[in-house]
């Protein structure tokens, strides 16, 4: 919301001293009734009566029904990807940058645009948490068949060498698999070299 300026200070006291209701009080000034109710309030000056009990008619209070419908979870498969979301929060600021855009539509662009950043967000840090995880698993994958290949090697009966073999083989294609769905160790620092003296 844009600053007040002065003339729009003096003419919310003029109208206020008028005794005009709430709503004609926002709509002269192109602000809400709360936004109005709060400048009063940050001037120090008394919110009439009149305007104390339109903000209370309109608050939302605990024991308030509400209209809005009891929301269903969407199934993954129906989540749109990040180009999808990102290809409806460029239409939306493209839609904003019409002349013909009227308020009511701004505010719900903008909370549109505001809703898929946020949907972005949440899905980057969703799959660098689902990355890590999946890191871990390569590493112990890759643990777990040098642990039995050491098996393998000190193993004395070939039945268990046989049993042992079998369950490297089914490690390695676990490995083999995830590697082919990119999922890569993170990558190790060089370690730096002591200048020599």
């Amino acid at each position: 919301m844009p600053y007040w300026t002065v003339e729009q200070e003096k003419l919310l006291l003029d109208l206020v001293k008028e005794g005009k209701t709430l709503e004609a009080v926002a709509e002269a000034l192109n602000r809400s009734p709360e936004a109005i109710a709060k400048k009063l309030k940050r001037m120090r000056m008394p919110i009439p009566e009149k305007c104390l009990a339109k903000i209370s008619e309109n608050k939302v209070t605990k024991d308030t029904p509400t209209t809005t419908p009891k929301l269903e979870p969407l199934k993954l498969e129906q989540l749109p990807s990040p180009n999808e979301a990102m290809g409806l929060m460029w239409a939306a600021i493209r839609r904003l940058q019409d002349p013909d855009v009227g308020k009511e539509e701004a505010k719900k662009l903008r909370l549109i645009i505001q809703g898929v950043k946020s949907y972005i967000h949440l899905e980057a840090d969703y799959v660098i948490r689902i990355r890590h995880v999946e890191t871990g698993m390569l590493i112990q994958a890759k643990h777990i068949a040098t642990h039995l290949q050491l098996q393998i090697n000190q193993s004395k009966s070939p039945g268990e060498k046989a049993k042992l073999e079998q369950e490297l083989r089914e490690v390695q294609q676990h490995i083999k698999e995830m590697v082919e769905m990119g999922i890569q160790e993170p990558r190790k620092e060089p370690k730096e070299t002591k200048a020599l003296e």
